[in-house]
């Protein structure tokens, strides 16, 4: 982050930002057993933030609001990891062009979620587990690469551009 203060127009956008990641991923929950995790939509929500607010701010926004979900919907032992694999995943689709009719770190972004949590399912609940849980993210990955572009521009119209 540079050394410029946040303007109470950033500070507010990306608490807004949390707070409709974090509904968004509580909103549709569908709990998977073998990991004690769930498929959501938060993932439009993420990758529409990351768009609006750009790369000094979208991360943030994801990663806060999507371990805010987790902690107020009983997987706080997922909070830690999903604050970084979202927060990774803000920042690459950050790095978009928000203005593009496609850009490839849209679809790149949710990929790194897949990866992430396969890779912390694996320490967590071994090898079958993570496995299994591959398709349900990655559903919800391909969600999120579909709606959130339409999301993030429709956000950045209404708020008169992009805040980069």
């Amino acid at each position: 982050m540079n050394n410029e203060r946040l303007g109470t127009r950033e500070i507010t956008l990306t608490a807004l930002s949390a707070a409709f990641v974090t509904v968004a991923t509580m909103l549709i929950r569908i709990p998977h057993p073998l990991t004690k995790g769930y498929i959501n939509i938060g993932d439009a929500a993420v990758i529409a933030v990351a768009m609006v607010l750009g790369r000094r701010l979208g991360w943030l926004a994801g990663g806060l609001g999507s371990a805010l979900a987790d902690l107020l919907g009983g997987y706080a032992h997922w909070a830690p990891w999903t604050f970084v694999i979202k927060a990774l995943e803000g920042y690459i689709v950050s790095t978009s062009d928000a203005r593009a009719k496609f850009d490839w770190r849209w679809v790149a972004g949710p990929a790194v979620m897949v990866l992430g949590y396969f890779l912390v399912e694996i320490f967590m609940y071994g090898m079958p587990a993570a496995l299994a849980e591959i398709p349900g993210n990655a559903f919800q990955g391909l969600v999120g690469a579909v709606v959130g572009p339409l999301l993030g521009k429709a956000f950045a119209g209404a708020l008169g551009g992009v805040s980069r």
